[in-house]
């Protein structure tokens, strides 16, 4: 079996062009994998082809994995701006609230609320070497807020 059954259409073009070929416009994938297992480049030097092809796959995972981080960095951006909009949507409640709240009493809840959502939308690490400081910082950052709860009930009881 050939490795140029891997290729897409496109694929198969761009390998077409890289060994000097000239492929017509509406070809179909079939008639290009002909044309370059036919070619004088691919039955003489086959290794060269097969590095080209594997050099067009490589590349073609590549991008397709810097699309899937930016796909992934969008939508975190998107969860961050839907959080600061609940945030915004739960202050204005609570200043139009018929219940009277002191500032002092309401300010350290939106607080907890909002390290919440930071906390909930630290960047997950990619690479395994700095999950450790991810789970580190994750630690504290919940004690940080045990300790904070436990002092507002001490406060308030």
């Amino acid at each position: 079996m050939s490795i140029i059954v891997k290729l897409k259409k496109v694929g198969l073009k761009l390998v077409a062009e890289e060994i000097d070929l000239t492929a017509p416009r509406e070809a179909k994938r079939v008639d290009l994998k002909r044309l370059i297992e036919e070619s004088d480049v691919f039955k003489e030097d086959y290794e060269f082809v097969k590095t080209v092809i594997e050099q067009l796959l490589e590349e073609t995972k590549t991008q397709e994995s810097e699309h899937n981080g930016q796909l992934e960095l969008e939508r975190l951006k998107l969860e961050r701006v839907k959080a600061e909009l609940e945030l915004a949507q739960l202050r204005t409640n609570a200043s139009n609230s018929e219940t009277s709240f002191n500032k002092c009493e309401t300010e350290p809840c939106i607080d907890v609320f909002i390290k919440s959502v930071r906390t909930l939308t630290i960047k997950v690490p990619s690479k395994s070497e700095v999950w450790g400081y991810f789970f580190a910082s994750l630690e504290r950052e919940l004690t940080a807020t045990k300790m904070y709860r436990k002092g507002l009930r001490q406060r308030f009881c």
